[in-house]
């Protein structure tokens, strides 16, 4: 009996280990595909060109929508899994979107905000006058990665207090001064490896806060929210300046 069944018993080793082979072939050919599908030629493409394309490409990676993964065509359309050219900038490719088409293409992702700022005194009154859009405030490619002497009340003074529109109420400047701090405590932390989830969960409900407000355009509604606001954020900071300490 033994030496019947070992032969046997060879055989059938044999033929597992073939299938095996075969099958472990066809699922690597199968997911060779699937590979090349998410390769972002976009990125790939523009980041070999010597112009401000290809600049373009350092700055969107460092930004927050790189940090998330939304592509060049999450933004602009296209198709990034095609390497020629005429094919990848098709399905509605939009090169250099309008104001109406940047507000469209931003609504998309962020739509509570475009609602505020659609009513709001930001918006021109008159039809077919200068109005801000969206990359006025936030940056184009950038936008998440702000310089360390950027601050939102200098940056919102270079139109608030000049000649045609007041200057911002001092509550509102230290409700922009508070987002800049949290944004770099919350840096800092992290760049010591010391981040705790609970400080980012806490600044982003801050920072909706105050985004509700400015994408409003509401000082009235401010006034009586901002104290609110300033409270909570310094208390964010406390804790922060604490975790730094450690």
């Amino acid at each position: 009996m033994m030496r019947t069944s070992s032969p046997q018993r060879h055989l059938s080793l044999m033929v597992l280990w073939l299938w095996l082979g075969l099958a472990g072939a066809a699922f690597f050919r199968g997911a060779a595909p699937v590979a090349a599908q998410n390769k972002d030629n976009c990125i790939d493409c523009h980041s070999r060109l010597q112009d401000k394309a290809g600049q373009v490409v350092s700055i969107y990676q460092t930004s927050t929508h790189s940090s998330v993964s939304v592509g060049c065509d999450g933004c602009h359309g296209g198709d990034s899994s095609q390497s020629e050219k005429n094919k990848a900038h098709a399905r509605d490719f939009i090169a250099r979107p309008d104001t109406t088409a940047t507000l469209e293409m931003c609504g998309k992702c962020h739509r509570q905000p475009l609602e505020f700022f659609r009513s709001s005194r930001h918006v021109a009154a008159r039809p077919n006058a200068a109005r801000l859009d969206c990359v006025e405030c936030h940056g184009v490619h950038g936008i998440g990665a702000a310089s360390d002497s950027f601050r939102w009340p200098q940056f919102c003074a270079g139109c608030h207090g000049l000649e045609y529109l007041p200057q911002l109420p001092r509550s509102f400047q230290e409700m922009l001064s508070l987002a800049d701090d949290l944004r770099e405590g919350i840096h800092r932390v992290e760049a010591k490896g010391k981040a705790s989830p609970e400080f980012t969960t806490r600044r982003k409900e801050i920072r909706h806060m105050i985004s509700e407000l400015v994408h409003k355009t509401d000082a009235r509604s401010g006034v009586e929210r901002i104290p609110g606001i300033l409270e909570s954020g310094a208390t964010l900071k406390q804790q922060i300046a604490l975790e730094e300490k450690r």
